[in-house]
């Protein structure tokens, strides 16, 4: 925001530098970016926060320089302007509001004989100054005015208006609208347009339409003044990418209050600029005023904020400067509670600690004593904290990057990892790449490891601990674009990413590329984090993997993930060149399992015997069908089970395989007996003859 110093002394009188005005209000939370030229000429570049729309005028920092200095604020009255009005027969102009959620307020001014001509010296070179091309004197005026006190306003031509009626409505179906820059717009049914009695006429506190726009010729003119929801203007805005100085001030929230002050201002001054006669009286339509709020305010809350008091008399000085009307002060000392009733201009205080705010800002906080606030307790770290500091330290030992993506995510993308799961939509998306909560992590994998790849790495290891989000398909409210409490279901998940080497190149050997081993290894190293009792490996992974390369993780019967290569489609149109390698892991189910206990078991003292068994088995008998069966035995001397080959081809019938499996048999406290280690041997073979296998 551009602000005059010479202007802003036609409302309040102050002796204050450039240099020294742009500290001061520095001081008071009005960033001053940079001071430009000399003399009347100067102008301060303002960086002013979205909380502080009233700020974007020049009366608006007026009232900030009047509460800084002491000087008075000069009333921002429509008789500094003085106009006269012609009365009318009857109203010159009907104004509608059919929808009053979005428009609380439309007030209106009728002008006639208006000459269209340039505007006066001073005030083009005072919107030169703002960096606003001076146009004519009427278009000009809705742009001071708006500089001004910060009100936006527009200006129809009053000829082109249909039936001599204004309506403030919702588009309807199939309407379009060619706006003041001449882009013809297709209209949302859920955009508040301006419209006459036949179309729409403008885009309501965004941008108005070349049907009714002021030109030479015009000599009736309609003045809109008006309040809108801001939370509208800000999703019409968005969605015709349009950013003007009338929405950007009706999205923070403008002054219901000066809309009436606005539309007689633009009314006295035509008069001077464009000799323009006021025909009848001011439209206001105002359904439903707003009631103004009262906040109490406790010195002693002052205190326990600031660490120090402010005098009564200053806080009540500070707030009656800044436009807080000061209605009662009971009680001394800090014992005194103000009953402070708030301006329609400051949306931003709503709480009896913005009015401490206030308070402190421009008293100054270097006033305040500097000491440490009260201790409460330190944080408290979430239960899983030192779990995931054990894991994390883990993986980062092996070899493993941490990385952090974002939750927002492609609806197309996560389609394809996850198609069953209803995702999470944004309501105000940044772009169709960030559309949804992420419903899966691995697409979130896929473009950090393709940035990696593309700036010139090879080996890369990477992992997440982050969430995934779904709508919770049990709660009633299911589909609500709004979404309330209990409808979306987060998880914790844990992503792997690896591709390039499994083991680096050196002197007595070459490079192997990382396969589906090294990945199910550091699955099992996780596992083994955590308490697990039971766990076992299958085929049953979802179709983004590689058949024949994947596997699903089953811990005490409940999938806690999936893992193995991506599929070769995928991977193609990822447009990766090496062989992907991903997991997917519920964090959350692992974590209710809890860590594992930290044990120390010493190694036996006492010699071990070994055992190797060749069998012959159908396919279709899996490892971990064999391994369970074994285990199953619950042989007291089985120390080791390990299969040590398999082979296929030869000898061996198409369908069939050999596995040559090894068994270790030791004790703790004693040496074995032979017949012992038999006994052992002698059960393993009729397990493995039970699950059809044929010695060899």
């Amino acid at each position: 925001m551009r602000i005059s110093p010479a202007w802003l002394k036609e409302f309040v009188n102050f002796d204050l530098a450039p240099a020294d005005l742009a500290h001061r209000l520095t001081m008071v939370g009005l960033a001053v970016e940079s001071v430009q030229g000399e003399g009347d000429q100067t102008v301060l570049e303002l960086d002013v926060t979205s909380n502080r729309p009233d700020c974007l005028s020049h009366y608006g920092v007026a009232r900030e320089v009047s509460a800084l200095t002491g000087a008075e604020l000069h009333p921002l009255a429509a008789s500094a302007v003085a106009f006269q009005e012609t009365p009318a027969a009857e109203a010159p102009v009907r104004v509608i509001i059919e929808a009053p959620e979005a428009c609380a307020r439309y007030c209106a001014r009728v002008l006639d004989g208006v000459q269209i001509a340039p505007s006066p010296a001073q005030a083009a070179q005072r919107l030169e100054w703002m960096e606003s091309r001076p146009i004519n004197n009427l278009a000009d005026l809705t742009n001071y005015v708006l500089f001004e006190i910060g009100h936006p306003t527009h200006a129809f031509d009053a000829d082109t208006l249909e039936g001599g009626e204004i309506r403030v409505r919702y588009a309807r179906e199939g309407e379009t609208l060619v706006t003041l820059d001449g882009v013809e717009r297709r209209l949302d049914p859920s955009d508040l347009v301006i419209a006459d009695a036949v179309r729409p006429v403008a885009l309501a506190g965004v941008m108005g339409g070349e049907a009714t726009a002021i030109s030479e010729k015009t000599r009736r003119v309609v003045i809109e003044s008006a309040w809108f929801e801001p939370l509208g203007i800000r999703r019409t805005a968005k969605r015709h990418g349009m950013h003007t100085d009338a929405s950007h001030r009706f999205e923070r929230g403008a002054d219901i209050a000066i809309a009436p002050i606005a539309a007689d201002r633009i009314a006295g001054l035509a008069q001077q600029w464009a000799g323009a006669q006021v025909v009848g009286g001011l439209i206001d339509v105002y359904p439903a005023p707003v009631a103004a709020q009262t906040v109490p305010l406790r010195a002693s809350l002052l205190r326990r904020v600031l660490g120090a008091g402010v005098p009564a008399e200053q806080v009540s000085g500070i707030l009656g400067r800044l436009g807080f009307t000061v209605i009662e002060v009971a009680g001394e000392g800090d014992g005194a509670v103000w009953t402070v009733q708030l301006p329609t201009w400051r949306p931003d205080v709503q709480r009896e600690v913005d009015l401490v705010e206030e308070v402190a800002r421009v008293y100054g906080y270097d006033r305040f004593p500097a000491q440490l606030p009260a201790f409460r307790g330190a944080a408290q770290p979430l239960p899983n904290a030192a779990l995931r500091d054990r894991l994390r330290s883990q993986l980062r030992v092996r070899g493993y990057a941490e990385v952090i993506a974002l939750s927002f995510a492609s609806r197309e993308e996560c389609s394809r990892f996850a198609p069953l799961t209803e995702p999470v939509e944004i309501l105000n998306p940044l772009s169709e790449e960030a559309s949804i909560l992420r419903t899966s992590t691995l697409p979130s994998m896929l473009h950090l490891l393709r940035n990696n790849l593309n700036r010139g790495l090879d080996d890369i290891r990477l992992y997440e601990v982050g969430k995934i989000y779904e709508r919770n398909p049990f709660h009633s409210q299911r589909g609500s674009l709004r979404t309330p409490e209990g409808a979306v279901r987060e998880t914790a998940v844990l992503t792997l990413g690896a591709c390039g080497a499994g083991t680096a190149a050196f002197w007595a050997e070459r490079a192997r590329a990382y396969d589906f081993f090294d990945l199910k290894g550091e699955v099992e190293a996780i596992l083994g984090s955590f308490d697990v009792k039971q766990v076992y490996f299958d085929a049953l992974a979802p179709r983004h993997f590689h058949p024949g390369r994947a596997a699903r993780v089953v811990v005490n019967g409940l999938t806690v993930g999936t893992f193995g290569q991506l599929h070769p489609e995928i991977q193609a149109e990822w447009k990766l060149k090496p062989e992907i390698w991903l997991a997917e892991l519920l964090l959350d189910r692992l974590e209710k399992m809890g860590g594992r206990p930290v044990q120390y078991r010493p190694p036996s003292r006492f010699p071990s015997s070994e055992r190797d068994f060749s069998f012959q088995f159908a396919d279709a008998v899996k490892w971990e069908e064999i391994r369970t069966t074994l285990l199953g035995l619950h042989l007291e001397a089985l120390s080791e089970l390990a299969p040590l080959e398999v082979f296929r081809g030869g000898p061996i019938a198409p369908g069939q395989y050999n596995l040559l499996l090894r068994a270790r048999f030791q004790r703790s406290d004693r040496t074995l007996r032979e017949d012992e280690v038999q006994a052992g041997a002698t059960a393993i073979m009729a397990a493995l003859q039970g699950l059809g296998g044929q010695q060899r």
